[in-house]
């Protein structure tokens, strides 16, 4: 993913925002202005091979897999108005490896090669974490990895195959690990993971509850991690293997410790022990840190939760309408053929992560009537809640990576900009005046007044020089670590506190609780609290019976 000069950086646009609130349409818009209104009408036949000087790049996902258009919220075909779109309908659910950031940007990047020069890339799409890496990419960060040294030449296309493949030989280990544990290292990226089957390997991890994986087991892409001496156990083996990284998750965070399993090895080992691997950028050293890859104008649309709100809510009654219910179905065919069952589903997974999949599953399918069925209307509510919620993590996101990452480009001369419209039509001219401005490279107003009225607000990161450089991967392990409580920890079910809680955790109640040895003996402890609380009811029952006393003497009188 090389860059020309800095002088000769190609142009790109970016739209960013929540979910639902009309980065397509200020995408399209956008596209459409680059030509005349009669040459626009046209070529915007849905049938015409697009005439327009740009291509939308959709950052999404979960519209990169084909068909399931509704759960997807693609866009449809009278939307895109003869615009072409790049990245929807590229992979088969279940089938077609891994699209995860790598992927997208390497192919990302091979279309833009394709692309006539004067031709305009549009990056549009709520998967903020693909266009934050495709526009500047952390030095630390391998975007095109390499085919596993025995699969190479040969195509990773059926269900039962493999997301993630280690990329090379295994990186050297501790000499303390466990063979158990080295074992379960070996295994844990494949359908079958040798899961220990013995105390001995790292810490209390009860054998008797041990479930392995056997013949039965079915082929999946990932093995669920459902049951906590599984997620136990994985969190025990990054902490060997990457003492620091394994300090950064949660025991119970199988996809992320998971994860940090995947980037040791294609880093080569742990980030302090890895010699073929710089720190992403020290203080002051020439060439590191995350660097615009081209000359870039991003569109933040956005609206107020409380304002979005609403029409996230209509949207997901209109999914209902449009057949969200028979695409959720067809799903269930898929995670069937994937996973043996759809109890065994990965939510965390590919196209299964579509909100509204893991809401609605415990609604029977397919029925005649399902709006009907008494578990209809906790799902729908369980749909929009998430909807909310996923809205909400996409600003925090914005805020607090995105934008930092703007921050750094710009402090290592990158010319980036950034601005904020509404959704819908009120933010489309505003867009479209400091569009035309920037591809003729003329000047540009002030960030903070046009567009949104609480642009300034937003965007106030951006003018705070003070800190200009990015947490790379070792930074966040000090600055993420965390700490197992032993006091409030029992076997088999690690406490773990952030650094930071910590203070507030060792004055809490039930830690002082859990550390006092006279009420260590958890089962003496329960039963003090039983008697005390039926001690209290007994006496709120004899105040009760007094004033019902006092209560029938004041009537006689």
């Amino acid at each position: 993913m090389s860059a020309s000069g800095p002088a000769n950086l190609r142009p790109i646009v970016a739209i960013i925002g929540t979910t639902g609130v009309g980065k397509s349409q200020l995408a399209v818009s956008l596209a459409q202005s680059l030509l005349s209104t009669s040459n626009a009408q046209s070529c915007s036949s849905s049938d015409a091979p697009s005439t327009y000087p740009a291509v939308v790049l959709s950052a999404d996902s979960m519209q990169l897999y084909k068909g399931l258009d509704v759960i997807t919220n693609k866009v449809t075909e009278e939307e895109k108005a003869g615009v072409e779109h790049w990245g929807l309908d590229m992979v088969t659910p279940g089938q077609g490896g891994s699209w995860e950031v790598g992927k997208w940007c390497s192919e990302a990047d091979n279309k833009i090669a394709s692309m006539p020069s004067s031709s305009l890339p549009i990056v549009c799409g709520g998967t903020h974490y693909f266009i934050q890496h495709f526009l500047f990419p952390p030095p630390e960060l391998s975007l095109k990895r390499a085919l596993p040294v025995k699969e190479k030449g040969k195509a990773i296309s059926d269900a039962s195959s493999m997301r993630w493949i280690p990329p090379g030989p295994r990186p050297p280990v501790p000499d303390h690990i466990s063979p158990e544990m080295l074992s379960l290292l070996d295994t844990f990226w494949t359908s079958q993971p040798d899961w220990p089957v013995s105390g001995e390997t790292a810490g209390d991890i009860s054998s008797s509850k041990r479930m392995l994986a056997g013949p039965s087991t079915p082929p999946s892409s990932r093995p669920t991690l459902s049951d906590d001496e599984h997620l136990l156990a994985l969190h025990q083996l990054l902490s060997v293997v990457d003492p620091k990284e394994g300090g950064r998750w949660h025991w119970r965070d199988g996809r992320k410790v998971r994860r940090g399993l995947e980037r040791w090895w294609e880093r080569g080992g742990s980030v302090e022990g890895t010699t073929g691997v710089d720190r992403e950028h020290e203080a002051g050293a020439p060439g590191k840190g995350r660097r615009a890859r081209f000359r870039t104008l991003i569109f933040w649309v956005y609206e107020t939760l409380d304002d979005l709100k609403s029409r996230l809510d209509q949207r997901v009654d209109r999914m209902v309408e449009n057949g969200l219910l028979r695409e959720i179905a067809e799903l269930r065919g898929i995670a069937q053929t994937i996973y043996g069952t759809t109890e065994a589903t990965d939510h965390t997974e590919g196209i299964f992560q579509s909100i509204g999949y893991k809401e609605f599953s415990g609604l029977p399918l397919p029925q005649d009537t399902p709006q009907r069925d008494p578990a209809f209307a906790p799902a729908l509510a369980r749909t929009k809640l998430s909807t909310h919620q996923y809205a909400k993590s996409q600003i925090k996101w914005i805020k607090k990576q995105l934008l930092p990452a703007v921050k750094e480009a710009r402090s290592l001369g990158g010319e980036v900009f950034v601005y904020v419209v509404n959704g819908g039509a009120k933010g489309i001219q505003p867009a479209i005046d400091v569009f035309k401005n920037f591809l003729d490279d003329e000047a540009l107003p002030l960030a903070g007044e046009i567009g949104h009225a609480d642009a300034h607000a937003l965007l106030s990161i951006l003018d705070d020089t003070s800190h200009t450089r990015v947490p790379d991967t070792a930074d966040r392990q000090n600055i993420n670590a965390r700490k197992d409580c032993e006091a409030c920890s029992v076997p088999g079910r690690p406490f773990s506190v952030s650094l930071k809680e910590w203070d507030a955790h060792a004055k809490s109640k039930i830690h002082k609780r859990n550390a006092n040895p006279v009420k260590r003996n958890k089962d003496d402890w329960i039963a003090l609290q039983r008697t005390r609380g039926e001690q209290k009811r007994a006496e709120r029952e004899r105040l009760k019976g007094g004033l019902a006393v006092m209560k029938l003497e004041e009537e006689n009188l």
